[in-house]
């Protein structure tokens, strides 16, 4: 037995045999250069980017906005009708299907290689790398520059370096931890690992000399690497970790709801933490998103209810509907409304298929209440016709004589009008959920968002709390802010009583709130106060003193 150390990446503990992902050779060596057979070259191009894409856009919850900004722009860019375009012209040229999307693929993004932008390129370079996975999926099996195992049993992970797409090739639900030689903090895979909830350690020299089949103890809560471990050592140490994992806190003193925010049903299968705490925010959009037809109402109820039926019945279900906004485009054609109070709606959805939805998400919770939640309103109309239309529904579903939930209409408050006029938008509302990353981007606009939380952004979130304590109605934040911790006091000073996060940090938050209640003794309450506070806050340097000032208090 002896110990290597690297940088905690992803929290939590594994322990199994490794397993070596081979080291990626060089994507750009020329091979099947000329097309035998055109039209062969043509489905394999297809077929392949198809089956790439749609891994990218379902694979991982997108909660985290690196994440589904990458993925969905790489499966975009692969289904691109342009880029599909000038591929298939180059394969009827003579091109093979490797050179033809080599040229057309990568040349593009070649003129963004000298940017001065560092952001930029990182991106790019992180497309770029993804792109050369996708061509090399392309290649015959015998030619292919990457051997992934064929995970039968539990495995650690081990490589020198690992990309998303490629770990995400493997049958994750068998892979305990992953360990690599080089790879960083803030990159991709990074995310995607501490989204699943699967142990990590990057930077551990030595590591690609373990031999495969050696027994792997990972501490990914501090950093070390145990080789060989003493069974009753390692099997110490995943016990603690699954008391950790079922610990329930003492819910007495936990006065918030805090579920999570889910957006594939892999993640909730046999995951404790969804099914005892529930569902924050469903994704709706995501379950559908490789569809290569307009999903039926048949079909959705049947995806929704396999969510819904693991779920404890006394924990929450909420559910947004489709927002095929940005990057998060379908395979199939969406149906726009082309008059109407949804005409130009933002989450780019027609009242067909929402109507469709909603059916699907009340008949799928038989039994239960359900929150339905409507993003991205930017109109008055908007909330109006929505909210009616829920309603409608519901009738029509009483007038067959179907089972159905019982239901409540929430908004997200994640656009600036929103904000603005949220009294109006949120009259007969029973939740009002503020998406800080959305917000985030307008507060930023027309520059990139802010990492840091901005006097901007604050403004924003104080606003709508107000709005909602005014009118009664319940206030929750979801994305990129909901779990920070440092922000806990800042939100339960606004009457935050629902958050939305992630998984794997589901149990973090609830100790946070835990400590919080006991060590400052409050509840979450408007506080005016510090309404009038921010509103008079312009710089980072007295937002961060205001933060710092309520949780030294």
């Amino acid at each position: 037995m002896y110990t290597l150390t690297g940088v905690s990446i992803a929290a939590g503990v594994g322990f199994a045999p490794a397993v070596s992902v081979s080291k990626p050779g060089n994507f750009n060596h020329e091979v099947n250069i000329y097309a035998l057979d055109p039209q062969e070259e043509i489905d394999k191009f297809q077929k392949k980017s198809t089956e790439f894409a749609n891994r990218l856009r379902q694979i991982v919850n997108p909660g985290q906005d690196r994440i589904r900004d990458l993925f969905g722009a790489t499966a975009g860019y692969l289904t691109d009708k342009n880029n599909k375009h000038d591929i298939i012209e180059l394969i009827n040229q003579g091109c093979s299907a490797i050179t033809a999307c080599r040229s057309v693929l990568l040349g593009k993004l070649a003129k963004f290689n000298h940017s001065k932008d560092p952001e930029l390129l990182n991106d790019n370079k992180e497309l770029s790398s993804l792109l050369l996975e996708f061509i090399n999926t392309l290649h015959n099996r015998d030619d292919s520059t990457v051997v992934l195992p064929n995970l039968k049993e539990k495995a650690v992970i081990v490589a020198e370096n690992l990309s998303p797409a490629l770990f995400l090739s493997l049958d994750i639900e068998k892979v305990q931890a992953v360990v690599l030689e080089f790879g960083r903090d803030s990159g991709h895979l990074g995310v995607v690992l501490r989204e699943l909830g699967i142990p990590a350690i990057f930077g551990v020299q030595g590591a690609t000399s373990i031999e495969n089949g050696t027994k792997l103890l990972v501490d990914g809560n501090n950093g070390v690497l145990v080789i060989d471990p003493e069974e009753n050592t390692a099997q110490a140490m995943l016990e603690r970790q699954d008391l950790f994992n079922d610990e329930t806190n003492d819910d007495s003193l936990i006065n918030v709801t805090i579920a999570g925010a889910v957006g594939a049903i892999r993640q909730i299968n046999g995951n404790s933490l969804y099914t005892t705490h529930g569902l924050g925010l469903l994704r709706s959009e995501f379950l559908f998103l490789g569809y290569d037809h307009e999903p039926t109402e048949e079909e959705m109820t049947k995806a929704f209810f396999k969510l819904f039926a693991p779920i404890s019945k006394t924990a929450p279900i909420t559910a947004r509907t489709f927002d095929f906004a940005d990057d998060k485009k379908p395979l199939f054609r969406i149906h726009l409304d082309d008059q109407g109070p949804l005409k130009g709606y933002g989450a780019e959805v027609g009242s067909r298929l929402l109507k469709k939805e909603i059916r699907a998400l009340l008949l799928s919770s038989a039994g239960r209440n359900i929150k339905i939640i409507f993003p991205l309103i930017t109109r008055l109309s908007e909330a109006v016709y929505l909210k009616n239309l829920a309603a409608e529904c519901c009738q029509e579903l009483d007038e067959l004589k179907k089972e159905h939930g019982t239901y409540e209409i929430g908004f997200m408050s994640e656009t600036p009008s929103s904000v603005l006029c949220a009294q109006g938008f949120s009259v007969d509302c029973s939740l009002i959920i503020i998406g800080t990353s959305s917000l985030a981007e307008y507060a930023s606009a027309p520059r990139p968002a802010d990492k840091a939380f901005t006097p901007a952004l604050a403004k924003m979130i104080v606003m709508a709390a107000k709005a909602a304590h005014e009118l009664h109605i319940p206030v929750g934040v979801a994305g990129r802010y909901a779990p920070r911790i440092e922000l806990l006091k800042f939100f339960y000073k606004l009457g935050v009583i629902y958050y939305a996060v992630d998984g794997y940090q589901i149990n973090r938050m609830r100790n946070a709130v835990e400590q919080l209640n006991i060590d400052s003794q409050c509840e979450p309450e408007f506080d005016i106060n510090l309404y009038n506070e921010v509103m008079n806050i312009f710089t980072g340097k007295e937002l961060s003193a205001l933060i710092n000032r309520l949780n030294m208090n």
